[in-house]
C-alpha cells in the first residue's frame, strides 16, 4: 500500500460480532472501514458514498440477500473495487458461481487466520491502487491523445490555409511579371528620352542634329576601318556630308 491513496474498506455481514472481529484487523493495518448489517445497506452506502470503497469484505450467509449476490450488485455499481467473500467450506457452489461470473476476486474461509487474513487485505488494497493507477493513466493517454487529434487537425486546417496564400501570391506575382514585361515591349525608350530631353530644354533641335551627325561619323569609321582590315574599299569621306 501507498501513502497516496486513503482506503476505505466495506464489511457487510449480519453477524456483528464477526463484523467487529473484522474491524479490528482493520484498525491493525490503519485502514478505515464502515460496517453494514445486509447486502440491501451495503448497496445504498455504497451509492451514497462520496467516493468508492477500496475494497469490500461480505459474508455469503445472510438473510434477504447473499453475499455472492450482493457482490455481483456491487461490481455494477463500483467495478474497481476488489470484492472479497467470506464463506464457510459448506458454500462452495455460491463461490464457484460468484467466482466464475466475476463478483469477486478472492474467498476467505471461516474461520480465519489473523495474519494470513491481513496480507490477503494488503494484496488486495495494492491491487486495488494498481487498477486506479492504470485508470488513471488510461485517462491521461486518452486526453493527451485527444489534444494531439486536435492539434494535427488545427496545423492541417492552417497548412491549408498558407498553401493557399502562397498560391495566390505566386498567381499575383506571375501577373505582374507579365505586365511588366508587357511594358518593357512596348515602350520606345529612345523615343521618351528624346521627348525628356527636349520638355527639360537639355538638348535642343540643333545640338540633337549635331549628336545624331557625331553618331553616324563614329560609326563610319569603324565600318571603315573594318573594311580596310578585310580588303574593301570605303570612301573617305560620308556622301552628303
Amino acid at each position: 500500500m501507498t501513502d497516496k491513496f486513503d482506503h476505505t474498506i466495506l464489511i457487510v455481514d449480519d453477524e456483528e460480532q464477526v463484523a467487529k472481529s473484522l474491524g479490528r484487523l482493520m484498525k491493525q493495518m490503519g485502514v478505515k472501514y464502515v460496517y453494514m448489517a445486509s447486502g440491501q445497506a451495503g448497496i445504498d452506502r455504497i451509492k451514497s458514498a462520496s467516493t468508492p470503497f477500496s475494497l469490500i469484505i461480505s459474508d455469503q450467509r445472510m438473510p434477504e440477500m447473499e453475499g455472492s449476490e450482493f457482490l455481483a450488485i456491487a461490481k455494477k455499481i463500483t467495478p474497481n473495487t476488489i470484492r472479497f467473500l467470506l464463506t464457510g467450506y459448506a458454500d462452495v457452489d455460491a463461490v464457484t458461481r460468484a467466482v466464475n461470473k466475476g463478483a469477486i476476486h478472492r474467498y476467505i474461509t471461516k474461520p480465519w487466520n489473523n495474519n494470513s487474513l491481513i496480507e490477503t487485505v494488503k494484496a488486495g488494497l495494492e491491487q486495488y491502487e494498481l487498477v486506479m493507477e492504470n485508470d488513471r493513466l488510461f485517462k491521461l493517454a486518452k486526453a493527451q491523445n485527444a489534444k494531439l487529434f486536435t492539434l494535427n487537425t488545427d496545423l492541417k486546417k492552417s497548412s491549408v490555409v498558407h498553401q493557399r496564400a502562397i498560391v495566390q501570391r505566386d498567381k499575383e506575382i506571375e501577373q505582374l511579371k507579365k505586365r511588366l514585361e508587357t511594358g518593357f515591349q512596348n515602350r520606345n525608350y529612345i523615343n521618351e528620352i528624346e521627348i525628356l530631353l527636349r520638355e527639360n530644354d537639355l538638348l535642343g533641335t540643333d545640338k540633337l542634329n549635331t549628336l545624331h551627325a557625331a553618331i553616324i561619323a563614329e560609326l563610319f569609321e569603324q565600318f571603315q576601318d573594318i573594311a580596310t582590315r578585310n580588303g574593301f574599299e570605303m570612301p573617305d569621306n560620308i556622301p552628303g556630308g
